[in-house]
């Protein structure tokens, strides 16, 4: 079974985020990759506690793939490990460091904001570094991660065109934060020309392209400017939205 396999696998079973979208892991050594398998195969026995043991030797070898199951494993404390922060940071930083941007971007969001528990303090600079790494496996979350730390000068110097080129790239690929930020920044021209057209529409992008919580936060959004608009501006809006769907591949 491959590392994609395996991850998809373990993924439905625990409930877990392992995507590898964009992945591009460092080669394993030999021992370490048998290990990952020996790990692969006690899970699909039924024995979680040989597979830990397993995936651990895998990931202190450098098989990222390992590493990234680990991570998660004790981040949400499932697979019969008790959950915590240190060993689930020790091993995101395995699998970041091993070409995970998944795990480049969870650790980005680590050091955005501390963790008390394990005496790590918020680190803007190397949030940065993270998202950045990420961002080269053309992930979207991290193009919008990037775009804010530069709107917000966290890292690195407030710059609102570098901001707005991040978060361009990120709606591109249809990441709905970014186009509930683009949808704000337009309606209250925040770094941009004030556009109440551009903001509804990219507000209506992101309603589309959201899941659950990030369409709940487009509504607010939505509600906090419904009273702008004037009349005629809401289909306008709906017009912009479908051309930049006709123009980004279609629904």
């Amino acid at each position: 079974m491959t590392v994609r396999k395996s991850l998809a696998v373990l993924a439905a079973v625990f409930g877990l985020n392992l995507a590898v979208t964009g992945a591009v892991f460092a080669e394993p050594s030999h021992e370490a990759q048998a290990a990952y398998e020996r790990g692969v195969a006690a899970q699909q026995a039924g024995d979680m506690e040989s597979a830990v043991t397993e995936w651990k030797e895998a990931a202190e070898g450098g098989h990222t793939g390992a590493a990234w199951i680990l991570a998660n494993l004790y981040d949400k404390g499932v697979g019969g490990v008790q959950q915590s922060d240190a060993k689930a940071y020790e091993f995101l930083l395995r699998a970041a460091r091993g070409g995970q941007p998944a795990a480049a971007v969870r650790l980005g969001e680590v050091y955005l904001q501390g963790n008390e528990n394990i005496g790590l303090k918020q680190n803007y600079e190397q949030a940065l570094k993270s998202f950045e790494a990420a961002s080269l496996a053309q992930r979207g979350d991290a193009q919008y991660y990037v775009s804010i730390m530069h709107r917000n000068g966290w890292g690195t110097p407030v710059d609102r065109t570098e901001s707005l080129r991040w978060l361009l790239l990120s709606a591109n690929k249809r990441y709905a934060p970014a186009f509930a930020e683009l949808g704000r920044v337009h309606m209250e021209g925040d770094g941009v020309v004030k556009s109440r057209i551009d903001g509804w529409g990219y507000l209506l992008l992101a309603n589309r392209f959201g899941d659950a919580g990030q369409r709940a936060a487009a509504d607010e959004l939505m509600e906090k400017y419904e009273g702008w608009m004037k009349p005629g501006e809401k289909e306008k809006a709906q017009e912009m939205a479908n051309t930049w769907i006709a123009s980004h591949g279609g629904a």
